[in-house]
């Protein structure tokens, strides 16, 4: 048995063989988007699930399907396996039997990136990186800085002129260099990244452009299966800005059936801002591509502004198509009613976050999905990233009272009149 089954990287666009063990982020030969492969069949005759009884909680249990090769320069805040709640008060506002929230509000930083940054830098780690660039909107910066400082990496994130500016000092706190980064579309960011790989080498930790990230992604496929008692969910709802996370998860899947522990494949379900939504348009239109759309400056979604994806979003409308799922975009009108249902269910959601309860909304209106469907919804970070929403969307009490029995006594039957 090994601790990772992965072999080699290959080349999404010319098939290209790469070791694991070079420093790379996009192809050296084409400039595509390089993927890890694994070991499948080996695993299979190796291990089945009983063999991750009895391990840690941590997404670090599930090492067989990571890169990484040698334990001593895994990082990990104790990310990954965080609660998969079956919902309460939602679920009987939609007429649901079985709608599950994965919180990953409750990752070490307050977002699901915890998860792609303790495998990235812990790769880096090991492959000898001291130095590494991101860019972010916020979450992604934090989890970097976080996990880099912990590596000895020196960070530098660029982020976004409109990221709030809680999660700006965050990253600060963490200790990256920041450089506040303005542009007037994503197409932009994507082309001066790339560019970066190529022409002076900086080795860098954006979704896709670095290989790794996603990989841990796919521990919400083993976290939720294994829950399930080994059986995939009909959906996964996911907000989708660069689409690690959904990538990832329907990888994990994939890997998974392959080797028998699970018998059907989740449908994947992408979500955007209606401000924005290239995936959205692109899938509505039947396409395998999509092109830059929308004002990233006009919705209180940041985490998944984004109007241009990397390398024209290919791997995520893959995913939704190979998957038989769909993309919805979601106003913010419906994204802020979303945050307050959260909230009687007992989580604090960001407006990203709860674009995927929002888009399950509207599909169990639409019909797209059905009451006895078991549908899990990724909240990927926590609302206090974005405080200011959270008062917003808040129903704000005007009681008040002295502090008396007699009073309380009032008070305690004028709210049981309401």
């Amino acid at each position: 048995m090994s601790w990772s089954y992965a072999t080699h990287y290959v080349c999404d666009r010319c098939t290209a063989d790469f070791s694991l063990s070079l420093p790379l982020n996009t192809c050296p030969r084409c400039g595509g988007l390089l993927e890890v492969q694994y070991d499948l069949q080996q695993m299979k005759q190796d291990i089945s699930p009983d063999v991750f009884k009895g391990r840690g909680n941590s997404m670090w249990r599930w090492h067989e399907f990571y890169p990484l090769k040698e334990v001593e320069n895994i990082v990990s805040l104790g990310e990954g396996g965080t609660p998969l709640i079956k919902s309460v008060y939602v679920a009987k506002e939609l007429g649901m039997r079985n709608l599950y929230f994965k919180n990953d509000t409750l990752m070490p930083t307050g977002s699901f990136k915890d998860r792609g940054f303790s495998l990235a830098i812990s790769f880096a780690k090991e492959l000898g990186i001291t130095k590494g660039l991101t860019y972010s909107s916020g979450n992604a910066g934090a989890s970097f800085a976080a996990y880099s400082s912990r590596a000895a990496i020196d960070a530098t994130v660029l982020v976004e002129y409109l990221a709030n500016p809680v999660k700006k000092a965050i990253i600060s706190l963490y200790g990256a260099n920041v450089a506040t980064l303005h542009f007037n579309n994503f197409e932009e960011i994507t082309k001066m990244l790339e560019l970066a790989v190529q022409e002076l080498g900086l080795y860098q930790f954006v979704n896709f452009i670095n290989p790794i990230r996603h990989e841990a992604m796919k521990s919400y496929a083993y976290e939720i299966s294994e829950e399930f008692s080994w059986q995939a969910p009909d959906f996964m709802v996911h907000p989708v800005g660069t689409g690690g996370g959904i990538y990832g998860a329907w990888k994990g899947f994939r890997e998974l059936k392959t080797l028998g522990w699970i018998n059907t494949l989740p449908r994947m379900v992408a979500v955007q801002p209606e401000a924005t939504g290239p995936i959205t348009r692109a899938y509505q239109s039947g396409k395998r591509k999509a092109v830059k759309h929308g004002d990233s400056s006009k919705t209180i979604a940041q985490s998944i502004s984004g109007n241009a994806p990397i390398q024209d979003g290919e791997r995520v409308l893959n995913t939704i198509y190979d998957s038989g799922g769909f993309a919805e975009n979601v106003s913010d009108a419906e994204i802020v009613e979303a945050v307050r249902w959260l909230g009687h269910d007992g989580i604090c959601a960001e407006p990203a976050s709860a674009a995927s309860l929002a888009a399950v909304k509207k599909s169990v209106e639409d019909g797209r999905i059905q009451p006895n469907d078991t549908v899990v919804c990724v909240i990927t970070g926590s609302g206090l990233k974005q405080a200011s929403i959270i008062e917003q969307s808040a129903q704000v009490s005007t009681h008040k009272l002295n502090a008396t029995i007699s009073e309380l006594e009032a008070l305690i039957a004028q709210i049981n009149r309401t």
